[in-house]
């Protein structure tokens, strides 16, 4: 790989997280509720990927029962982003994107039980760090606690679907499978709206002209093209390059609701006390992942200094 190509996969790899990352901007600034929100995505970024799929010629035959087992996953999916923007609109950008740093260490949690993998002490140890870290930004922001708790939630079910994703994604090309999950998202949620209606507010009527351009943009640009860019960057870099970069995308968030709607001026010590420990105990999540396994074997007995 020449350094032309890598520079280039790292620019495509932090645009897309930084898209990500204003996926929670735009949560703000549309005026929807969080289901109506969500609903609209789905649709809009399902017709997208159907013709992304179409153009690249990504069209390939699935079988019955691996439709069912997307539609079964698609539905955290949708549960995630419901949950993910009710916590944006009851407590901010800043907080909910903490709790979404929390996905990594609920998956570590899950991984083991799902797929069968071998659970790792040490991660239960950044757990409680982070919980610990939750704990202390909570109680400094005693009147937005029910928003954290479902940003928490949040983190969880985008955790099931990441976890669930791993075990499916072999048999599908990924804009293939990103448009079944997108499609059947929308039915679910769609199935599920009597449901929701009963936790958080709905109005389902028509979207204003800034909704509809911003909705256009968390679709096209923060999903879509977001979604391309880090497969892309896949192609060139190695799978714990790219998912040390992602975990920058509650980061990138934060600092642009920084900016955007002053949030500092809203939020007490313990939420950067609390941040600095979750933050903390997810980057050491990280490192022990790329680098624990050489630790151990190290300082193992009869091992080679």
């Amino acid at each position: 790989m020449t350094p032309q190509s890598n520079r280039t996969a790292y620019i495509e790899l932090h645009s897309a997280v930084f898209l990500f990352g204003f996926t929670g901007i735009l949560g703000r600034l549309i005026t929807l509720d969080a289901t109506v929100l969500v609903w609209h995505r789905m649709w809009l970024t399902a017709i997208f990927m159907f013709f992304l799929v179409k153009i690249t010629k990504k069209w390939h035959a699935v079988a019955w029962k691996d439709l069912v087992r997307v539609a079964f996953i698609s539905s955290f999916i949708a549960i995630h982003w419901v949950l993910f923007y009710a916590s944006i609109k009851l407590a901010g950008v800043s907080l909910a994107m903490v709790c979404l740093s929390s996905i990594s260490l609920f998956t570590a949690f899950l991984e083991p039980i799902i797929l069968k993998t071998k659970f790792s002490p040490i991660q239960f140890v950044f757990a409680l760090l982070a919980i610990l870290g939750v704990y202390i930004m909570a109680s400094g922001q005693l009147d937005q606690l029910y928003g954290i708790l479902i940003g928490l939630a949040s983190a969880f079910f985008s955790a099931l679907f990441t976890v669930f994703n791993k075990r499916i994604l072999p048999k599908f090309r990924p804009r293939m499978l990103s448009f079944i999950e997108m499609s059947f998202g929308f039915v679910v949620l769609s199935i599920l709206l009597p449901i929701f209606s009963i936790f958080f507010p709905m109005d389902f009527s028509m979207p204003a002209i800034n909704d509809w351009v911003y909705l256009l943009i968390l679709s096209l640009f923060c999903t879509v093209l977001a979604f391309n860019l880090s497969l892309n960057s896949l192609s060139s870099l190695s799978a714990y390059t790219v998912n040390l970069a992602i975990n920058l995308e509650p980061v990138y968030g934060i600092i642009l609701a920084f900016i955007i709607f002053k949030e500092y001026e809203l939020l007490g010590p313990g939420f950067y006390i609390g941040t600095m420990f979750i933050l903390l105990a997810v980057v050491g999540d990280v490192i022990w992942k790329r680098f624990g396994k050489n630790i151990v074997a190290r300082t193992a007995p009869g091992s080679q200094p």
